[in-house]
């Protein structure tokens, strides 16, 4: 029944099959390149680059742009017309409906040696596939997520001039380190002397009095409580990605195979309940509550006001958080950083092959909004100038130009040369190249999982109780959010 809800599409596109064939080709164009592209934000820039990629090249680029929200239905119907695009653009999940009607090329049938070199760069983790298998397109860039924290904050709070050690080790500590680290920056923050604690065996002090800077701080983090997608989407992909390695596992699995969630999801809640303990507001530390969930105190905007007013020390969230916080404070933004989630599982809690407590504790989530793929129904000459295109794109200084600075992406290509102007773009890249990465599965999530069940209870039932949460009420939560997931999963 899932595959077959899957191709539903199926039919419709493959009858495009036998036009392409009998006409399409016989259309006179006045173009060398048709791009469909559902990346709104990028449309401007996108015309200017093409512009810039007939003077150099004398070929010319047609651009169609679409909204992400009506773009499935308007590329069907592109794709079945004469003037097909040559090259498209979608998403990870979308993409199910392109492959299973036969437009995608994979990497094997790329003929631009170079091109399929660009492809098979492409870290697995961040692999455009079908089924879990397969590589089939070019990533428009890279987003992540993770601990954000003010460099300059950190090394006052340490006494430190350099972090440099500090941040291995704290890549290497084990929860129970992350907590008792969590533990005396709290202590410092109440009454301003040294606190020690130990992080991958190592010992570590906090400065013996406060600065000016880290006089500011009202708790060691800020949480957006009033806004279910912070904690119920990217939080809720720790406990994920223990039991599926990818959006395609989440897609092809049984459903019975959510059942291993429980115990990730109960331990992710009780992380929940010691991270919340330390909640720094906009005019002190805030306890859970009803001002917990209120969206005046403690929502998206007034948790990011208050992390860039050096109020707290760390926010959980992705390098797209650069511009909020400049707006805030500029020198902040540029002093920024990204650190891993710790996560509070132990290896047996882990179903996903190769992947261990030690990883996940170094690593950060990283994925890919929108790829560019060659229509494979495309005439050879037609895939040839597509190729040529895309590769011009992501390896001409022309091109990397535009994507770094008029796109503002993170090239997925990007290596230690490459410097952007956001310094938690920068950090990415830093993961990457370690490859210290995390999937993120919890894209392929059954709808509105992440903030209809899991983010609705932690906000609803957990945030507003100030006491500790029971082990009881937190598995009654995990037991609700499986069964929605499987439900969710019945439907598609």
């Amino acid at each position: 029944m899932k595959k077959s809800a899957r191709y539903l599409c199926l039919a419709a596109l493959t009858g495009a099959a036998a036009i392409c064939l009998t006409g399409c080709g016989k259309v006179k164009k006045d173009y060398d390149v048709y791009f469909f592209n559902q990346k709104s934000e990028i449309a401007e820039s996108l015309e200017e680059l093409t512009d810039k990629y007939e003077e150099e090249t004398g070929k010319k680029v047609k651009v169609f742009t679409v909204g992400t929200t009506e773009g499935s239905e308007t590329m069907r119907s592109e794709l079945k017309s004469k003037e097909y695009p040559t090259l498209f653009s979608s998403n990870a999940i979308a993409f199910e409906e392109w492959k299973s009607a036969g437009y995608a090329t994979p990497v094997e049938d790329i003929q631009n040696e170079e091109l399929k070199s660009l492809y098979e760069s492409v870290p697995e983790a961040l692999r455009l596939q079908f089924e879990g298998e397969g590589n089939y397109g070019i990533p428009y860039n890279m987003e992540g997520y993770g601990l954000i924290v003010d460099e300059q904050m950190l090394k006052e709070v340490m006494g430190a001039e350099d972090l440099e050690a500090f941040t291995e080790d704290y890549k290497a500590a084990n929860y129970e380190e992350f907590q008792n680290m969590v533990i005396a920056l709290d202590a410092f923050i109440k009454d301003g002397t040294a606190q020690t604690f130990t992080l991958n065996g190592t010992e570590y002090t906090t400065a013996d009095k406060k600065t000016e800077l880290t006089e500011k701080l009202n708790g060691v983090f800020a949480v957006a409580g009033a806004e279910k997608w912070t904690y119920g989407n990217h939080f809720g992909n720790y406990p994920i990605s223990t039991v599926y390695e990818n959006v395609y596992d989440v897609r092809e699995s049984d459903p019975d195979k959510a059942d291993q969630l429980k115990t990730p999801l109960v331990k992710s809640l009780q992380e929940l309940d010691f991270l919340t303990r330390y909640t720094a507001g906009p005019d002190g530390a805030i306890e859970r509550g009803p001002q917990y969930i209120n969206s005046t105190v403690n929502g998206y905007d007034q948790a990011v006001q208050t992390f860039a007013e050096s109020k707290a020390i760390f926010i959980k969230n992705g390098n797209w958080i650069y511009t909020n916080v400049a707006k805030v404070d500029q020198n902040v933004a540029d002093r920024l950083t990204m650190l891993p989630m710790k996560v509070n599982f132990s290896d047996e809690d882990i179903s996903v092959e190769g992947l261990d407590v030690e990883k996940m504790n170094r690593s950060i989530p990283e994925f890919v909004s929108q790829y560019y793929i060659i229509n494979a129904k495309a005439t050879d000459e037609e895939k040839k100038e597509a190729e040529d295109f895309l590769l011009w794109l992501n390896t001409s200084e022309t091109g990397q130009d535009y994507i770094v600075n008029k796109f503002a992406f993170v090239p997925f290509n990007a290596d230690e040369s490459t410097v952007l102007d956001n310094p938690l773009s920068n950090a990415l890249i830093t993961y990457k190249v370690a490859d210290d990465l995390l999937a993120n599965p919890f894209d392929a999530v059954p709808s509105a999982w992440g903030t209809e069940c899991y983010g609705k209870y932690i906000m609803e039932e957990l945030f507003t109780n100030p006491d500790e949460w029971s082990g009881e009420e937190l598995e009654k939560i995990a037991d609700e959010c499986i069964d929605y997931w499987k439900s969710g999963m019945e439907e598609w």
